[in-house]
């Protein structure tokens, strides 16, 4: 039943408008920034709920569990951790069904290609299963990935029914501070590519070159002749989960080289490489006995770009002049700022935590005045229209992921010292071609030209604030009268349907015809109202 395209759209759509009415009615009665423990809980319980029925229906729901797991913009961390720990594991299908889509894209029998497939799958997820064989024409044992049967029609059915969902977090205050169509189309992109074994094959290729020659990483071997849109081989690798502990004392592996070996060709990705494993887990992180580590799964990819990596690069630089202007235009280069965003307010916060941070005696300092800044800077994230770039959380879920493993195979691991040569040498390199103290220079001469235009600003700031006021009531004016209209027409439809009813019931078709006609033209008008308000409310002040 659960494969059934009209039965999972109700159930995700009823399951998301519940949640959604339980934190609407939340925040009817508190304001923002109140009762702060109540509304953690509340949030938890969703993220339970939500976990239990995405492991029932599978399908788009585990992977969305996981794409917003890395969402820290969005969501407070105990939810995050209860999304992290969805665990994609499902129940296997029979082989028979693979064995169908693995023919049907080779164009042959299994037995005319390999020999010895296991019966049973040795991995099973929400997208894909792992098989074991033994290719007839090298004799190599392979694995091969293979999608479940009808898993792309499963998504693009959970598809249609998060467009339903974006469009009823359209009319709440999510809408204001979150870009929700850019968020969806991150969210189909990113779960898009899984669906699509060619870019895996892709991506492992482009892995396998960069490490070619390096004698600590290993990328399995790929058949490329064939591996199809749904079908995946790759060379069989015999090792274990890094973060084995046992296997690596039975091995005499040095837990603090190996970890340092991870760092380091961590930092290479998120750093130089351009694109990085966004998925490093440790079911994707192997060792094997000699002390080598295999990166398998790079279905989940993240990428940043040579401007990315510059915009950073001048944040950094902002950040040792102080010039807070910079940083915050940096962020919005980089994309962490949406159109409406109050640039002022982030340029306060910014500057309020770094004064903090430099003018404090970090020895003695008072707890409740840390918590106090982190909370205002939290405030500001959820107030602001602040959004993280999907390829910034990925670069957070890898590093994070990453330390996590770094945690376990050497906790007394010095990170600041082994990263002091990397970033060292990248900021080098990115700013090989420009003199950073005619920058630094630079920066300081833009912040006095500025001078003259911020006592403009200051003067002509009541102005300004008198006209946003008149156009804040002019704004709640209009808004309020559409509500009435769009009350009215709504009221007016649904009295008319039952009248309609009536009609047919008593056989009156004229009474039954007029009233439908009503309903349907009144419902009409009490959408289209609905859509002038969203719009209204969504216009930036001038």
């Amino acid at each position: 039943m659960k494969r059934w395209a009209l039965y999972r759209i109700f159930i995700i759509v009823t399951m998301f408008a519940r949640y959604i009415w339980t934190i609407y009615r939340f925040t009817r009665k508190n304001r923002p920034g109140t009762n702060n423990e109540e509304f953690e809980r509340i949030m938890i319980t969703i993220a339970r709920d939500y976990k239990k029925k995405a492991l029932r229906l599978e399908g788009l729901l585990i992977k969305l569990g996981q794409f917003l797991s890395i969402r820290a913009d969005l969501f407070p961390p105990s939810v995050l951790m209860e999304l992290t720990e969805l665990v994609d594991k499902v129940p296997s299908s029979k082989l028979g069904e693979s064995r169908k889509i693995i023919e049907e894209d080779w164009g042959t029998a299994i037995e005319d290609i390999v020999d010895d497939i296991s019966p049973r799958p040795i991995a099973s997820a929400s997208i894909g299963e792992v098989y074991s064989a033994t290719l007839k024409s090298n004799g190599r044992k392979v694995a091969i990935k293979v999608q479940r049967p009808n898993i792309e029609q499963i998504i693009k059915t959970d598809f249609r029914a998060m467009r339903l969902v974006i469009a009823m977090l359209r009319r709440t205050s999510l809408n204001k501070s979150t870009d929700l169509q850019s968020l969806y189309r991150q969210m189909v992109f990113v779960i898009g590519d899984e669906l699509n074994y060619r870019t895996e094959l892709k991506n492992g290729l482009y892995f396998k070159k960069m490490y070619e020659t390096n004698p600590v990483i290993y990328i399995p071997d790929y058949f490329e002749e064939h591996c199809t849109n749904r079908v995946l081989v790759m060379e069989w690798i015999e090792g274990t989960r890094i973060t084995d502990l046992d296997y690596l004392a039975e091995h005499n592996i040095d837990r603090d080289e190996l970890a340092r070996n991870l760092f380091l060709n961590a930092g290479e990705q998120l750093l130089f490489g351009g694109k990085f494993h966004a998925d490093p887990h440790p079911g994707n992180v192997l060792v094997q006995s000699d002390g080598r580590i295999v990166l398998l799964d790079f279905g989940m990819i993240g990428a940043t770009t040579a401007d990315d990596m510059r915009a950073i690069q001048r944040i950094l630089q902002s950040f040792v002049t102080l010039d807070y202007d910079a940083i915050v235009d940096g962020l919005e280069d980089l994309r962490f700022l949406l159109p409406n965003a109050n640039k002022q307010n982030i340029r306060q916060a910014i500057e309020k935590a770094v004064t903090f941070y430099l003018e404090s005696d970090m020895e003695n300092i008072d707890t409740k005045l840390i918590e106090k800044v982190l909370s205002d800077i939290e405030l500001l994230v959820r107030n602001e229209p602040i959004q993280l770039p999907a390829e910034f959380a990925f670069f957070g879920r890898a590093a994070s992921t990453i330390l996590g493993i770094l945690q376990i195979l050497s906790p007394k691991i010095n990170l600041l010292e082994l990263a002091k040569p990397m970033v060292r040498r990248w900021l080098d390199e990115e700013g090989k071609n420009q003199n950073r103290y005619l920058q630094i220079a630079g920066s300081y001469g833009a912040r006095l030209l500025a001078f003259p235009r911020l006592v403009n600003d200051a003067l002509s700031e009541p102005t300004r604030w008198r006209l946003f006021e008149q156009q804040k009531f002019s704004r709640v004016a209009n808004m309020e009268s559409l509500k009435i209209r769009q009350w009215t027409s709504s009221l007016v439809g649904i009295v008319s349907l039952p009248v309609s009813y009536t009609g047919y019931f008593l056989a009156h078709y004229d009474l039954m015809g007029i009233s439908l006609a009503i309903a349907i033209v009144a419902l009409w008008n009490g959408r289209r109202i609905g859509r002038q308000i969203v719009r209204i409310a969504d216009e930036p002040f001038k």
